[in-house]
């Protein structure tokens, strides 16, 4: 059975002994930096109850989606999985045999069991950490799924953006100018209109990873519908009353309002220490939620989820699925054999590995991934390099890779105000733009049949020795 809430997962990480429980923690810093450090050392996920200044049962979750065991736990796969083998399973779940599943109305639900408007509206009531030193604030949304509804289409859309708390009923939401939800916004900006929007702060653990964009950013399907695919269930919801809009009927804590323009109505936002890993912002106006609603569960629990400098043993979800939208989106050109595409670094570092059919077919794959978000270096590589092994493609940049001849740059790519690499002026002026180097670390097309063989035994002797010889390889 699915995960039906955030209580549910809490549950299964308890029974497989994957959580610990914190009491005592200070809001400030405290869970922040406790919660970095149990992630460097790949420890389990942590309950923080009994947080200073907050009533016992106001709680915090963190590290609830790694390593990769509990990363499957969440999706519901065998724990056991090895890296690859999950990643296949994980691909063919959410994509290969997607078939929508319509979310149903309950009409009501755990969320309701305190509903606020107006003057009892108060962010402040619940333990939202101040995460990094340098945080400009405390943000109450990092694990959250942020919904709204396109004004042309009808379409109901959820993404994970961030939320810092400003004052008791304001909070201020940050969106990167190309994402969805700052598209929708826009849209009714320039009707002379607010955006409405409601923020689910805690709830099952597919909703976030659907908000997260884990299943697939680009697919042009509905989210609900996706989610619900994904957890073998039609997803829970009611319609809120302030906005329309459709909640996780057991969600942790819910808040409704509108998005005002920024030129009726902006706050200082920031500094918060994003995902890659840098401070990229310092503060500026962004836009606020003046919020109308406050719901939330006895007990509730914020599911935290923030941003750490990544490494390559411990993703911010165990699985490293983001390859595999850029991987469709090759496909989706016609681009021919694309058989692997693989983060050695995020953001940053894209690797693709092709089976070369004719001239300008590398460059033609390396040029189509460029526009990945947030992207540095494309490189391309041959059916015998790993694209998953940074030696194997180190090696391959090494004795593949002439500078002069394939190594290209491109300037004036999309990029993010959260590139630590836009300069400060250019940032002021709003100008994203970066450039992408593609690296061509394959075998010359034109001489390939010529090109030195290497001198690694050949996938059937290796898979003979090692079958030959099993207890010789086997692990102790």
């Amino acid at each position: 059975m699915p995960y039906r809430d955030l209580r549910d997962f809490i549950a299964a990480l308890e029974r497989n002994n994957e959580l610990r429980t914190v009491e005592g923690a200070d809001w400030n810093l405290e869970i922040g930096t406790i919660d970095e450090l149990n992630y460097e050392k790949l420890g389990p996920a942590l309950l923080f109850d009994r947080i200073k200044d907050y009533p016992e049962g106001y709680r915090v979750l963190t590290n609830a989606m790694d390593p990769i065991r509990r990363a499957l736990l969440a999706i519901d796969f065998p724990m056991d999985l090895d890296v690859n083998t999950a990643v296949q399973r994980f691909d063919e779940k959410v994509y290969s045999s997607y078939k929508p599943e319509p979310p149903v109305d309950v009409g009501t639900g755990p969320v309701l069991e305190n509903t606020l408007r107006g003057d009892a509206i108060d962010l402040w009531k619940f333990p939202t950490p101040r995460w990094h030193e340098g945080d400009g604030g405390r943000y109450l949304g990092t694990g959250c799924m942020v919904i709204m509804r396109d004004p042309d289409t009808g379409v109901v859309s959820f993404g994970c953006y961030r939320v810092m708390v400003s004052d008791k009923n304001t909070a201020c939401l940050y969106i990167s100018p190309s994402h969805k939800g700052a598209i929708i916004e826009k849209k009714y900006w320039e009707r002379g209109q607010s955006c409405p929007v409601a923020v689910s702060m805690g709830q099952d653990p597919a909703l976030f990873l659907g908000a997260a964009y884990y299943f697939g950013e680009n697919r042009g399907v509905n989210k609900y519908e996706l989610v619900g695919h994904v957890r073998g269930a039609p997803v829970e919801i009611l319609y809120e009353e302030m906005t329309g809009l459709p909640i996780p009927a057991a969600a942790e804590i819910v808040i409704a309002g509108e998005v005002l323009p920024p030129d009726v109505e902006s706050r200082q936002e920031g500094p918060f220490g994003e995902w890659t890993g840098y401070f990229t912002l310092g503060s500026r106006p962004e836009p606020v939620i003046r919020v109308k609603a406050l719901y939330h569960r006895n007990d509730p629990i914020i599911l935290g989820m923030p941003p750490k400098r990544y490494r390559r043993n411990s993703l911010n979800f165990g699985l490293p699925t983001k390859a595999k939208n850029v991987k469709d989106d090759l496909r989706r050109t016609g681009i021919e054999d694309i058989l692997d595409v693989w983060h050695l670094a995020i953001p940053g570092f894209t690797v693709i590995q092709i089976r070369q059919r004719y001239p300008g077919h590398a460059m033609k794959a390396a040029l189509a991934a460029s526009g990945d978000y947030m992207g540095r270096f494309v490189v391309v590589v041959d059916e015998d390099i790993n694209p998953r092994d940074p030696e194997d493609v180190l090696w391959a940049i090494g004795t593949r890779c002439d500078p002069e001849t394939t190594l290209t740059v491109l300037k004036g790519c999309t990029s993010s105000a959260l590139d630590p690499r836009i300069a400060p002026d250019r940032k002021e002026r709003r100008d994203y733009t970066s450039s992408r180097a593609i690296i061509l670390a394959c075998k010359p097309y034109e001489w390939i049949k010529e090109f030195p063989k290497t001198n690694v035994a050949s996938p059937e002797l290796r898979k003979r020795v090692r079958e030959k010889w099993a207890a010789l390889f086997s692990r102790p």
